[in-house]
């Protein structure tokens, strides 16, 4: 089936592979659109001479990014870095696009520091080297801190002492339980990230870049290089954007769109159904405002990418949205092998 993949990383961000092993396991796979949309980094020259190299293959690439922006002005609570928005089709040499990814990269790595100090102060061991070395010196992300964590085998021993104290106060705080509940809902993949990893996880860790556009600055970035707006994985921000802001930002014409394929991992957990109604409320939305539809596995590593396409009923929603953006108008195929 030519499945999609327009929310893809690679080793530029926090991904496991480089764009030439991502790009050949898709062609293997028979994913027929593969976007690189790498966190607040754009296609360097390596990356592009290669792709470049391959226009021909069935299999075709469309330059992309993910930002991650601060909420809009009328929104609190959000955090900067906390909304990520997708622009695909842009111009990996766009003077502003690529000053933006400069001070993404340099805010990202004075996050990494104080991370490091608040994990260091929970009992893990853990060090600023260890993060760099993970992340290959650039784009420091969560993955790589979590990365970091797992080379020092003590620190299993200090997670299971937290999640245990987590645990405890669940059985006389209601809100504790029910966090503590949709915690261990999400599986392994995500502990790290609600227990300590994300802003309101349970014991304080995260920490907020210093530098990070809001959503209307986020907008005007990409449309300028060329691409289109859209909000990725809803569900991490439906709390404090809900429904009918989202069907503001899409009247006002402020976003281009949303991903309707996202959440591999929570397939088959306990809250895939509530998902599934909001996918649904999503395609709704975008129908009635004439806004793009997108998405794809989100994928980091071969894995997922091979669950990705092995999942069918969820990979096949995405087939068609490509020749969907571009009917749109709103792009064009410069910045792709199409």
């Amino acid at each position: 089936m030519p499945f999609e993949s327009l929310h893809t990383h690679t080793t530029l961000s926090d991904g496991k592979l480089s764009h030439q092993e991502m790009f050949e396991l898709a062609e293997t796979l028979g994913v027929s659109v593969i976007a690189f949309t790498d966190h607040d980094a754009i296609l360097n020259n390596k990356a592009y001479a290669y792709l470049d190299s391959v226009r021909n293959s069935r299999t075709k690439w469309v330059s992309g990014i993910e930002i991650s922006a601060a909420p809009p002005k009328e929104i609190s609570g959000l955090g900067k870095g906390g909304l990520h928005v997708v622009g695909l089709f842009v111009d990996p040499n766009n003077e502003a696009l690529m000053e933006h990814c400069t001070k993404a990269q340099s805010a990202r790595i004075v996050r990494m520091e104080k991370i490091v100090g608040n994990l260091t102060g929970l009992g893990f061991t853990i060090s600023t080297e260890d993060c760099l070395k993970a992340s290959g010196g650039e784009a420091v992300g969560r993955p790589h801190i979590v990365e970091a964590l797992k080379n020092h085998e003590e620190n299993e021993g200090v997670m299971a002492v937290l999640v245990e104290k987590m645990k405890s106060e669940a059985e006389t705080n209601e809100s504790v339980r029910v966090k503590y509940e949709k915690m261990i809902g999400g599986g392994p993949h995500q502990l790290p990230y609600s227990l300590f990893l994300s802003p309101d996880a349970y014991f304080k860790a995260y920490e907020e870049v210093s530098y990070a556009p809001d959503l209307d600055e986020t907008t005007k970035l990409i449309r300028d290089a060329g691409g289109i707006s859209i909000i990725a994985h809803y569900f991490t921000i439906k709390q404090k954007m809900p429904f009918p802001f989202i069907e503001k930002l899409l009247e006002e014409k402020r976003i281009d769109g949303l991903e309707t394929v996202y959440g591999l991992w929570k397939m088959g957990q306990k809250d895939e159904a509530e998902l599934e109604m909001e996918k649904t409320e999503i395609r709704r939305l975008l129908l009635k405002h004439n806004g793009i539809e997108s998405g794809g596995p989100d994928a980091h590593t071969e894995e997922d990418m091979r669950k990705y396409v092995d999942l069918g009923s969820f990979s096949a929603l995405s087939i068609g949205m490509t020749e969907k953006i571009l009917s749109s108008g709103k792009v064009n195929k410069d910045w792709s092998s199409l």
